[in-house]
């Protein structure tokens, strides 16, 4: 009988009726969206930081890998958890992300603008 159970399993699962996975994202939000290398000037130290966020969601800061996780995502912010149990949190208008929250910091910073375009 256990077998019927893992092929009932697997059946439910492939038409999508397995509660034990997460749900897709309702409003199919882009990870194109947030992807993109933003920079952003922290007044504390003076200093122009370069946030990079892959498609894959892999965020580098100046150029560093960060460990992070998605948290939650929506169409207007997505927020990362780092290895260490702090946020960052990147919000966004109808266009394009607009400021960083970096828990650790405990400091929102606003993005100054996107490297390509810096570039042209």
């Amino acid at each position: 009988m256990n077998w019927q159970k893992n092929a009932f399993g697997e059946l439910f699962s492939f038409i999508g009726l397995d509660s034990k996975k997460p749900a897709k994202d309702p409003k199919g939000v882009s990870p194109f969206f947030f992807a993109g290398t933003w920079l952003y000037h922290d007044q504390t130290t003076n200093r122009e930081h370069e946030l990079d966020i892959r498609p894959n969601y892999d965020v580098y800061l100046d150029g560093k890998l960060l460990k992070t996780v998605v948290e939650a995502l929506d169409d207007y912010g997505i927020t990362f958890i780092d290895r260490f149990g702090y946020h960052l949190i990147i919000k966004a208008n109808d266009y394009r992300p607009i400021s960083i929250y970096d828990e650790a910091n405990n400091e929102t910073y606003a993005i100054i603008e996107s490297k390509k375009n810096k570039e042209l």
